[in-house]
């Protein structure tokens, strides 16, 4: 019994690799990205129909020369709606993704308030890092083209919301002693400008290549 089981995991499994390795695949890298601040690769599987492809993209920001202060690697999945297609899959699309985020940010803390007992307004300003992790849904439009010979060419813009994000406090060197002796407190958290608490966005030229059987053109 046992072997029937485990010779049909292997044909499964073989028929599977075959299947895939036939299929076609879409590898991009964002090159304008990379030229700038980012690392960015994007894959679609187009074997679904030549207008939808599954796909799936990753990457990491380094950002601007002389800037450390906003850093984060992402990945997430995207599915693609070609409407008009020649090669499939190709030409205008749009598409829903999801995109997680884990980095950090620069946070600045600052602290004030009034003590009336030595009758002194009192203020202190810490920038500190801060770890934070975001989970976006969006969408993302572009167009895409496909030559005779697989290379591929294309740009897309998107635009996503935060559904979800956490920042950690972490901890700093406070200069007010006795808050509680305050007649008033307080303190705020201000993310650096590179980083957006609430929107997500995505944008890039895009070159790449088409690997597997050649696209047929729609009659």
């Amino acid at each position: 019994m046992k072997k029937h089981l485990y010779t049909l995991l292997l044909v499964l499994t073989m028929t599977t690799i075959s299947h895939w390795a036939s299929a076609q695949h879409d590898f991009q890298i964002n090159l304008s990205n990379l030229i700038l601040y980012e690392i960015n690769v994007n894959y679609e599987f187009l074997e679904l129909n030549e207008n939808t492809t599954l796909g799936a993209f990753g990457g990491y920001v380094y950002g601007f020369p002389d800037q450390d202060d906003h850093r984060y690697y992402y990945f997430g999945p995207e599915l693609r709606f070609y409407p008009f297609p020649i090669k499939g899959a190709d030409l205008f699309f749009i598409g829903i993704y999801s995109r997680y985020k884990n980095g950090y940010t620069d946070m600045e803390i600052t602290e004030n308030g009034y003590n009336s007992a030595n009758n002194e307004s009192f203020y202190n300003s810490e920038i500190v890092q801060s770890d934070y992790q975001k989970v976006a849904v969006g969408f993302n439009l572009g167009m895409k083209w496909v030559t005779d010979s697989n290379i591929i060419f294309g740009f897309n813009t998107a635009l996503g919301r935060n559904a979800y994000f956490h920042y950690e406090t972490p901890q700093y060197q406070s200069s007010i002693k006795n808050q509680s002796d305050s007649d008033s407190y307080n303190k705020n958290e201000y993310i650096d400008s590179n980083d957006s608490k609430y929107w997500d966005f995505r944008i890039g030229v895009h070159v790449g290549y088409r690997f597997g059987r050649t696209a047929k053109a729609s009659e």
